[in-house]
């Protein structure tokens, strides 16, 4: 009966151990090209702790996101650090390697951003275009080198429609077509 009731409780301990873990790592974004004042506007969301860790370990950060100012060197190197895993290529090219070798990279700015209570953080960033596009590749592999299993997925709105495309860890660039 001892060891029925042993077996029990460790089966309930690893129960727990295994479900407060978060095998699944995700980050989202929402893009949206603004065409009237030719700028993109961009929100990215994902975990606080995940990204904390990685910025520690990289010297971009001493302590937590909610710590980080604006104007100060840490912030710099937040933006810095997200438009390096959070890219905007732009070019009339319809191949995707010459999109990205002889493209416009936008460099999006880091408007500001806010840690929410569910432990997510969201990240505002915006960027003016120079002249008007048909199409653009955007790279998202923000985490993909640092977590293994990493996924993310993009919302893209233009006008009246809204696309959604998947990145994985060997689809890290996806081409998006504006329709008109």
């Amino acid at each position: 009966m001892k060891n029925r009731i042993s077996l029990i409780l460790i089966s309930c301990l690893l129960l727990v151990s295994n479900v407060s873990a978060h095998p699944s790592f995700f980050a989202f974004a929402e893009v949206e090209y603004k065409e009237l004042n030719n700028s993109i506007e961009a929100t990215i969301i994902t975990s606080a702790h995940d990204l904390e860790h990685v910025l520690k370990n990289k010297g971009i950060i001493s302590s937590t996101l909610a710590k980080v100012r604006y104007g100060e060197k840490e912030y710099e190197g937040l933006n810095e650090y997200l438009n390096q895993h959070f890219s905007i290529f732009t070019s009339d090219s319809i191949s995707l390697a010459s999109q990205v070798s002889e493209s416009q990279t936008l460099q999006l700015k880091l408007e500001g951003f806010e840690v929410l209570f569910n432990g997510d953080v969201e990240f505002y960033l915006s960027a003016k275009m120079i002249s008007p596009f048909k199409q653009v590749n955007i790279m998202f592999d923000l985490l993909m080198d640092q977590i293994p299993g990493q996924q993310n997925k993009l919302t893209f709105k233009f006008r009246d429609s809204k696309s959604t495309y998947n990145y994985f860890t060997n689809n890290r660039i996806q081409l998006i077509q504006l329709s008109t």
